[in-house]
């Protein structure tokens, strides 16, 4: 986890022990969302590789869901084979990037309960804040992004920094590092770099016919396919409900006790 999310999360982990203490237990509740394909309708980072690329991006992948790659080594070889500037990225992206139903509401409905969203992502940074910023999500959501640098020989990852050396990749470590925190956490996903955090997590979502959700049924792994983050809220409430009923049995017991 990045050391600002990571800081955020402390500040609102305490946060939730001293003021509005009604909704203590929903502010252990965290929703980490993947942007490609997954906040997006396409996948943004694919789409500019098979722009700019001038080799054959897709060997990389092939070898990352080998095992033969991580997730870091696979995006920075792909990567370094394409030449393209900021401008030309954005601008080949500006009419295509299209957010999925009710992510803009999902987001208001975290912020206005105070618990974290935060966007998990291995796509380019600055086309994650150019279109958040376009559908008025930046201020309402965290980033956990790798920094993308220009260089000669095409474009650098830096990625965040793993904390717990068991993790497969930096969304595993988010999921784990939240967790730690006794953290409920929801994750939302699409793609083969998902499959681990989405296991790892307390309640998974998978965008439908996605490659996370043929996975996820082929292994057997729990998760609800989702067309519409509308899913999610709902989702949320119910733990919400389930919480508060929770805690309204706990004080009974200790009253009767």
């Amino acid at each position: 986890m990045n050391s600002a999310v990571r800081d955020k999360l402390t500040v609102a982990n305490a946060h939730s022990q001293s003021v509005r203490p009604e909704i203590s237990d929903v502010m252990k509740l965290v929703v980490l969302c993947d942007f490609d394909g997954t906040i997006t309708t396409i996948d943004t980072a694919e789409y500019i590789l098979a722009r700019f690329a001038q080799a054959d991006f897709r060997r990389f992948d092939r070898q990352f869901q080998r095992g033969e790659l991580t997730l870091e080594e696979c995006l920075n070889k792909q990567f370094y084979l394409m030449k393209a500037s900021r401008k030309e990225i954005l601008d080949e992206l500006r009419d295509r990037v299209i957010f999925r139903p009710n992510f803009r509401e999902l987001a208001s409905y975290c912020e206005g309960n105070r618990f974290p969203l935060i966007v998990v992502s291995a796509g380019i940074d600055f086309v994650i804040e150019q279109f958040l910023r376009l559908n008025h999500c930046r201020d309402l959501v965290e980033v956990c992004a790798p920094k993308t640098e220009f260089t000669s020989n095409g474009i650098r990852f830096t990625f965040p920094r793993i904390f717990d050396r068991t993790s497969d990749n930096f969304k595993r470590d988010m999921v784990k590092s939240c967790k730690s925190q006794h953290r409920e956490v929801i994750y939302v996903g699409d793609g083969f770099a998902d499959c681990a955090p989405a296991q790892d997590a307390d309640v998974s979502f998978a965008i439908k016919g996605s490659k996370l959700a043929r996975l996820c049924r082929s292994h057997g792994m729990p998760c609800r396919n989702m067309t519409d983050f509308q899913e999610v809220i709902e989702e949320i409430r119910k733990i919400k409900i389930q919480g508060e009923h929770d805690k309204l049995t706990r004080s009974r017991n200790e009253k009767y006790a």
